[in-house]
Formats: C-alpha cells, structure tokens, sequence
C-alpha cells in the first residue's frame, strides 16, 4: 500500500533515473559513426570534382571530422531516437556549384545510411546511372529527389520498385530511357511521381491505375506512345495530370470521376476525337492545356460550366464561329488561349470585363476594331492579336495598359497613324505592329521609353526622317539605324534609304564583342523571319545565327563612304551593304574584324585596293567584292586564299593575283592605304538614311525574352502558361 513517504521516495527515485537518462544521452546522442563517414566521404568525392573551386562547397563547411555529431551539420537532420540520433534526412539540393558534371556514383556513401527517410539531391549535374543496387538499401525512404541533375541517364532502377514507403518521387529534367515498368504499381504509397522531361519511351503502364493515393502526376516531354490508358481515370484523388509533349494518341479517355482535378495537360500529342464537354463540369477544374492535338471542337454544343477556370488552352482545336459566350462566367480567368483555330466575327466586349493577363486570339479570322476597353485592364501583359483581319486604328487610349510587356498586332488591316503615347508605355517591351497599313511620320515626334527593347514596324507606309538615337535599352529594332550601346542586329535591307552611312553605326556596344553587351535568346514562336546569311535565306530562329551581331543595309540607295571606323564593331559576323552606291575605298579596318564570316560589298561603286589587312579574317566564309571598280593585287592569307567561289572577284577589271589566275603587272603589295573621296559627313546629318514614304521592305523579327517575363510574375504551379513553346525544350522551365 502506498504511504505519502513511500510515495515521495518512489518519485525521487524516478526523478534521479531521468536525471541520469538525461545524463547519459547528453554525453552519447550523437550520430553514429559509419553516418558520420558516410556523409565526410561523400564530400571527399565531391571535392574531387571541385579541386580547383574549393568555394563551390560552401554549403559544407560544417562537414568536418573535427565535429563529433553530425546531427548538428547543415543540411542533415536527425530523428530523435535514443540513444542514438539517427540521420534521418538530408537536404542537399544545389549544394555542389561550379560548371563541373559529377559522377552519380557520389551517392553511393549517402545510399548507406540506411535510415534516411528524405533524401532531396536535386540541382546537382549529377552524371550517369543512378546506383540501383545501393539504392537498395533506404528501405525507409519516403522522399527521393532527384530532379534538375540533366545528366543521369539510363533506366529507371529496378529497385526504386521495392521502396514501399515511397510517397514522393521526383526524377524530372534528367536523360533517362527505357520503359516505364508495370511494377511502378508497388508503389502504393506514392502521392506525387514526376518523371517528366527524360526520354522515357513505349507505352504509359495501365497498372499505373493501381496508385491509388497519386495526387500529382507527370510524364511530360518524354517519347510515350499509344493511347492514355482508361485506368488513370481511377486515380481519384489526383488534383495534377501532365501528359503534355508525348506521342500520345487515341481519344481522351473517361476522366469524369476524377472528382479533385486541378489541372489538365494534354498539350502536343497526337490526340484526336472531339474534346469532351464534361471536361467543364470538374468542378475544381483551374487550368485547361488541349492544344497542339488532333482534337476537334463540337461548336453547336451548348456549355454551362462548372469549373471556375484560370488558365484555358485551345489553340489549333478546330473552334469556328464567334469566340464562345459562355468563356465570359470564367470570371477568374488570367491566361486565355486560342489561337490557330477559325474563329471569326469581332472581339466581344464582355472579354474587358474579365482579368487577363494574357490574350492570345492570334491566326483566327477576326474582323472589325480593337476595343479601346481591352487595353484598359490594369493587369494585362501581354495581347497576341497577329495574323487575323482586324481593322481601323489604334485605339488612342493604348496608353492605358501600363502594365502590358508584349503588344503583337502584326499581320492585320490597322491603319492611320501611331497613337502618339504608343511607344511611351514604360512597361512596354516588345511591339510588332509589322504587316499593317500604318502611314505617317513616328520618331520625329516620338520618343521610346527605355524599356522597349524588340520593335517591328516592317511592310507599314510610314513616312520618316530617322533619328540620331532612340532610348537606352533596345537590343532589337526592324526599322532602322540606332545608336544605343547594346544594339547588336539591324537589318534595313530592301528599303529606299539614301545618304551616307551614319559613323554613329560604329560605336555599337553589342556588334563589338564586349563581354557586357546584351544577348538574345529567345524567338517568338510565330517569328517566321527570314535574313540573308552568307548569300542564302536563313531562318532566324536558327540557334546558330540567332545571337549573331549582324549589319544588313543592302539594296537600298546609299552613297558617300564606308566609315572608317567600322573596324570598331570587332564582334560583328556578318556586314552586308551591297546594291549601294557607296564610292571611295574600303577601310583597311575591315580587316580587324576577325569574327567576320561573310562580307558582302558586292554592286556599289568602290575603287582602290583591297586592303592587305583582309588576308587576317581568319573566320571569313564568304566574301563577295563583286561589280565595283576594285584594282590591284587580291591579298593572299590563311583563309582568304582558300575562298572557292571567285565570282566575288567578278566584274572588277583591275584586279589581279593567284586567286583568279591573272598575273600583276607590278609585284608591288597592295596597299593598306584608303583612297578617299569627298567626305560630308560632318554637317550632312540631313542627308543620313532618310525613308521615303514607302512601305518598308522585308526585315527580320528577334527576341522572345520577354515571355519568361509574362510568366514567371503569375503565381506557381502555373505549369504551362507559356502555351508550351512550339519546339520540344529538353528542360522545359515550370512557374
């Protein structure tokens, strides 16, 4: 029987073993030993991939042998076991900075510890096989990521199979092959699998049905084929379903069960068969991707939606008829997507009174004005209108969008004269107004904001005297001259421009080759432009002309000189001012661009030498001196000796050397001297590349930054809002 004192003594006992417990795991709770080795080897084996960067593995520093318990390093936790802390978790993803790929088989000490449960190695340039038999070991393993590493290839491990525990597994953005296993179903634990962006192939398992308590998946951008099989409609709880970039085909299967759909991408497969109406009635249904399918759309049915959607894609879904009334109760409705379909009539007024963000009705057939309403949105950004029939001028009140980035209402009927606010939107970075019948004068009286950097007014009727200078930021204009540092591409080839060549041309940061000059790197999906590299059309979009510094000013009425100074533009790689006519020598200067790969002088009426200098353009492909009045010795080098087509020597009687076969009269080397004839460029500013009031004739389109600009402000999970770029990028990017 307890006694108050038999009691009390019972309690003391019980406090002083606590006490000692307590004692005894503050001298022993620490990691155990082979954890702790594990973890410093794996950093040994990063190091060696790091020697000459030894700040790449900052994030390590605490990784130390000198620190008894690795429980207290970073990126490590530990669970809370006695008496010993067992590591339990490791989060190391983008730990290992430098330019370096690593060896996957670096995970081989961390695949040891055997009681991790999250083990996050994402962002790493980890290369090669992913270690299968180690992996074996984390039999516990609830997390695994392993995303954004781009280079761990070969197929999935079969051991990956048998972790039973698994929920999460992330293996996107790598270079995996092979199939996907039936045995994915062991995994029944699993809530999000992501194996998206890799080169998976052959067919999407029906048993991937069987995962039950999948809320996430995707597979996009891979090489699946055949159809989506009808047993992911059993995944019930499954909010996110990205089949996006594959070759899928068939119909789109019986989802109307899947109750917590969120969002829905089966964008550029090969489906076909008429899109579902009861796609509409998920009610939880926010984001819609269905184009680039075979998909046809029923434009008698009558919808009454049930889902309350933010982002809705059906380009190229064979939608005809006026653009759909009941879009107007989608009331949250941010990104509004179809173009590519034929649709016709005019643009209804009830879309002013929705929030868009993004308005994409380009290559319809839509007709009559441009509400001035839809520019008043306070969060628009950006409005694709290109390519259908719309009329009458601009709205004057387009000043209002002042949050716009992208205005595209090329390849339409607008006429009349520019709103005179167009080019002050200080948002404002990419304007096409090409392929219009715009008319009157623009720069004499406007002024571009600084943020303005792509500008198309090509194949309009404007009437101008061109400007010294416009802004501080363009890096793309399809008009005319610009003498704003980072400038790096004009082409004003095939106008009526006439006067000299303005010197201003030569102090263009971005054709220099400076290290701080702007690059661009991104082409706007419908830019079809074509430019003369090397005497052949090519397409801009091409990767491997896109960021060229070019000068293009050919086929125009140019005359006076060649600027001295173009020697200047050291970064330049193509310079093309033939069908001129320009007069006196050719600077010596040219010479001292050795990035140059084609040069084109061809038809103008230049006299002289040409200069010994040109015998070190070591990168030069094609030159073209052609129909001028060029004499003396053709200048002998390691590269322009070995030019084949001679008839860029053609038409110039003076000439002589080895190239062509006719012998000099006198051994004496040509000269690097520049005969010059009369110089007016000081106080002929007047004269310098005056339009007439012609429509302007084929230029070239550049620069598609701006659309990671649209999409990486929206909110995440905003998976798609790009429309997905209509080539298939290996590492597509997520908002």
């Amino acid at each position: 029987m307890w006694t108050p004192t038999s009691m009390k003594a019972a309690l003391h006992s019980l406090f002083l073993f606590f006490i000692t417990l307590s004692a005894s795991h503050h001298s022993s709770s620490s990691c155990p030993l082979h954890h702790k080795q594990a973890l410093l080897q794996f950093k040994s084996m990063l190091s060696t991939y790091h020697a000459d960067n030894s700040s790449s593995l900052t994030e390590l520093k605490s990784w130390n042998s000198s620190s008894a318990n690795c429980c207290t390093w970073a990126h490590v936790n530990c669970s809370l076991r006695l008496p010993l802390k067992l590591v339990t978790e490791l989060h190391l993803s983008s730990i290992a900075h430098g330019d370096s790929y690593i060896s996957s088989e670096v995970l081989v000490p961390l695949f040891r510890i055997e009681s991790l449960l999250v083990l996050d190695i994402s962002k790493n340039s980890l290369q090669g096989r992913i270690p299968g038999d180690e992996l074996s070991n984390l039999t516990n393993l609830a997390y695994l990521d392993m995303r954004q590493n781009y280079r761990i290839n070969g197929s999935i491990p079969s051991q990956i199979f048998s972790m039973k525990s698994l929920r999460h597994l992330d293996l996107s953005s790598n270079s995996l092959f092979g199939n996907l296993s039936g045995n994915i179903s062991s995994l029944s634990n699993l809530e999000l699998l992501h194996l998206g962006f890799n080169f998976l192939k052959g067919t999407i398992p029906s048993e991937i049905g069987k995962l039950s308590k999948l809320q996430s998946l995707s597979l996009v951008s891979n090489n699946f084929e055949g159809g989506i099989p009808t047993s992911i409609s059993e995944l019930s709880e499954l909010q996110e379903l990205d089949l996006g970039i594959n070759s899928l085909s068939g119909s789109i299967p019986y989802l109307r069960e899947m109750r917590k759909l969120e969002i829905l991408v089966f964008y550029e497969n090969n489906l076909s068969g008429e899109i579902p109406i009861w796609l509409f009635d998920h009610g939880n249904l926010q984001q819609l991707f269905l184009d680039g399918n075979n998909l046809s759309w029923n434009n008698t049915a009558e919808i009454s939606p049930k889902c309350n959607l933010f982002v809705l894609s059906l380009g190229s879904c064979g939608m005809s008829g006026k653009i759909p009334n009941w879009l107007s109760q989608q009331k949250n409705l941010v990104i509004l997507n179809l173009q590519k379909n034929k649709l016709s009539g005019g643009i209804p007024p009830w879309i002013c009174k929705l929030e868009l963000q993004m308005i994409d009705l380009s290559y319809n057939n839509l007709t009559g004005q441009l509400p001035s309403c839809v520019l008043k949105s306070e969060s628009l950004l950006g409005i694709q209108l290109s390519g259908n029939s719309l009329s009458g001028e601009l709205p004057s009140n387009i000043s209002n969008a002042t949050t716009i980035l992208s205005l595209e209402l090329n390849s339409n009927n607008f006429s009349g004269e520019l709103p005179e606010s167009i080019l002050s939107i200080a948002s404002l970075g990419l304007l096409d107004l090409s392929n219009n019948k715009l008319s009157g004068e623009i720069f004499t009286k406007f002024r571009i904001k600084s943020s303005l950097s792509f500008l198309n007014l090509s194949f309009n009727c404007f009437s101008d005297k061109l400007p010294i200078s416009f802004g501080n930021s363009i890096e793309t204009i399809i008009l005319n001259n610009n003498n704003i540092s980072v400038l790096s591409i004009i082409d004003l080839s095939n106008n009526k421009l006439h006067g000299y060549i303005p010197p201003n041309l030569t102090n263009l940061r971005g054709m220099m080759g400076e290290a701080g000059a702007d690059s661009i790197f991104y082409v706007a999906e419908q830019n079809d432009a074509v430019i003369n590299w090397k005497g052949s059309p090519q397409a801009l979009a091409d990767t491997d002309i896109m960021m060229y510094p070019f000068l293009d000013l050919s086929n125009n009425e140019l005359s006076g000189e060649i600027p001295e100074h173009f020697g200047n533009l050291k970064g330049l790689k193509s310079l093309n001012l033939s069908h001129n006519n320009i007069t006196g020598g050719i600077p010596p200067s040219i010479g001292q661009l050795e990035d140059l790969e084609s040069l084109d002088l061809s038809h103008n009426k230049l006299s002289g030498e040409i200069p010994n200098s040109f015998g070190k353009l070591h990168d030069l492909t094609k030159l073209d001196l052609s129909n001028n009045r060029l004499t003396g010795r053709i200048p002998q080098g390691s590269q322009i000796s070995t030019l084949d087509d001679l008839s860029g020597y053609a038409n110039n009687s003076g000439l002589c050397g080895i190239q062509i076969n006719v012998q000099c009269v006198s051994a004496a080397a040509p000269s690097d001297v520049l005969p010059r004839g009369l110089n007016d460029e000081e106080g002929n500013a007047d004269k310098w590349l005056t339009l007439e009031a012609l429509c302007l004739g084929y230029v070239f389109g550049l620069a598609w930054a701006l659309g990671l600009a649209y999409y990486g402000i929206l909110r995440p999970n905003l998976a798609q809002c790009a429309f997905y770029h209509r080539r298939k990028p290996h590492h597509n990017f997520r908002v």
